[in-house]
């Protein structure tokens, strides 16, 4: 996990990934751990949405 950011009382847990390689580890253990309301991981791959992981294309960061 990169980045904590507050939305509202909510806190979102952010991976960035900036090869192919889209594991991301620590953000599922903080989510096993934690069980967030979102959380997010940027990366090259195209936006989706997956059972609780939203990915985020690395050029749409900026939207956050």
């Amino acid at each position: 996990m990169d980045f904590m950011v507050q939305k509202g009382r909510d806190v979102v847990p952010i991976e960035v990934k900036a090869e192919s390689n889209l594991q991301a580890k620590s953000l599922k253990a903080y989510h096993e751990k934690y069980a967030p309301a979102y959380a997010v991981r940027a990366s090259m791959s195209d936006y989706r949405v997956d059972d609780w992981l939203t990915n985020l294309p690395l050029y749409t960061i900026c939207t956050l």
